[in-house]
């Protein structure tokens, strides 16, 4: 199978295909990609108008028998129950007890949530197979390494969250046309200092991904990071998908938590923190957006800068996640500025966003990760994003991150020099 293509039965969408029915309308398509660069169309068979209903019976060999899945116990494969109701209910009960602790409510329940929270994110970061660079040392499994001259202590403090924009609506009726992740980041948050820094990861990376059919596993390829959603139900099982992919990336840390926002999210989030202003780094078609003049960015106006891409130059994924980085950047500032003043404006976000988004984060984590945001007085957010190289494979871009920047990354986000420790 080559790198970026579909499961035989399993079409997945790229950016470049027809958007299928219900699907928003992809600001990709809205300049064509030239024949010298840029992703190359999908195959005609892959078009969403053509996908045929994944059948194991039909459209399929008899799967062989796995002795044992790999990931068998590392995560919890739900079947497609997911529907709006659910998440509604799920969320409704995290907020309920958000503006409980935040409004001060009961001192016992205030500290149990906040403990239980914290109990279950620290836990979530201990790390079990840690790997290390070809050209690092350790003696005792990862835990401690040392790079460069400089030895490094793994930092069992840091909580780390899967940021993930998706590409397709909550319409998904089928595996198979779950979408793509377009955009991703780890944000990596200290439980001890409440500092944080976020990691943006390009969407073309290049790395092995889980392949299902179903529940079934069926083995691994090379392929783009972003091709990693499609391979689930549209909602927990891709996005566990993607963290599993994430986590190789990034030499195995600990990824356990995700959130996975519909790109249709991004104008409600901007526009419940009032706006958002940036000084565009580019120009954006249909819209009043130009190059180098602030704007403060409202309504659909927000997701088109954060979602347009024209197709036809190999950099344009990555200038597009330059402006995702840029805008995450001044939101995040404004979101926590509002904060400070207002920790219930936390609560009005997620409720603000129910809808277009999932995650794994239950109502004691969400309620500590509030107050540690409130409590540390983050103004900013720190963001680095992978280092590489970007070339045009046999059908789609490929990103080749560089090995030692990655790694310094890694080392920079999850661990602390050991002179600052002792």
């Amino acid at each position: 199978m080559s790198p970026g293509s579909p499961v035989e039965g399993k079409a997945a969408r790229t950016d470049d295909a027809p958007a299928s029915s219900g699907d928003v309308p992809a600001a990709d398509d809205e300049v064509p990609a030239s024949s010298a660069a840029g992703e190359a169309l999908a195959p005609a068979s892959a078009a969403a108008d053509e996908v045929p209903e994944p059948s194991v019976t039909g459209n399929l060999p008899p799967l062989p028998k796995l002795e044992e899945d790999p990931h068998a116990g590392l995560t919890k494969v739900r079947k497609k129950t997911h529907n709006r109701l659910k998440r509604r209910l799920k969320i409704a009960a995290i907020v309920v007890a958000v503006i409980v602790v935040l409004a001060g409510g009961a001192v016992g329940i205030v500290w149990a949530l906040m403990g239980q929270g914290g109990i279950a994110m620290r836990e979530a970061a201990q790390a079990e197979d840690l790997a290390v660079a070809e050209d690092a040392s350790t003696e005792d499994e990862g835990q401690t390494v040392t790079y460069n001259g400089q030895t490094y202590r793994y930092n069992e403090n840091i909580v780390s969250i899967v940021v993930i924009g998706t590409d397709l609506g909550w319409s998904t009726t089928a595996e198979g046309n779950a979408g793509q992740a377009d955009a991703i980041m780890v944000v990596a948050l200290d439980t001890e200092t409440g500092s944080m820094r976020a990691i943006g990861i390009p969407r073309e990376t290049m790395v092995d991904v889980d392949e299902h059919v179903g529940s079934a596993f069926i083995g691994q390829d090379k392929m783009q990071l972003s091709l990693a959603y499609n391979f689930g139900d549209g909602y927990a099982t891709s996005s566990e998908n993607v963290v599993r992919a994430v986590s190789r990336i990034l030499y195995n840390m600990p990824m356990t938590y995700y959130f996975t926002i519909q790109m249709d999210g991004v104008a409600v989030l901007n526009d419940a923190v009032g706006g958002v202003t940036v000084t565009p780094l580019a120009s954006i078609p249909g819209t009043r957006i130009q190059e180098g003049v602030p704007i403060t960015l409202l309504g659909s106006n927000a997701q088109r800068y954060v979602q347009y891409r024209d197709t036809s130059y190999l950099e344009s994924s990555s200038d597009r996640q330059a402006r995702q980085t840029q805008y995450l950047q001044a939101f995040f500032s404004q979101a926590l500025a509002t904060a400070q003043g207002n920790p219930l404006s936390l609560v009005e976000l997620y409720r603000a966003v129910q809808q277009y988004s999932t995650t794994n984060l239950g109502i004691g984590e969400f309620t500590f990760l509030a107050s540690e945001v409130v409590h540390s007085g983050l103004s900013n957010l720190t963001v680095t994003t992978l280092q590489g190289t970007q070339q045009k494979g046999p059908q789609f871009v490929e990103f080749y991150p560089d090995e030692a920047n990655v790694y310094q990354t890694v080392l920079d986000t999850f661990y602390t020099p050991v002179d600052d420790v002792e």
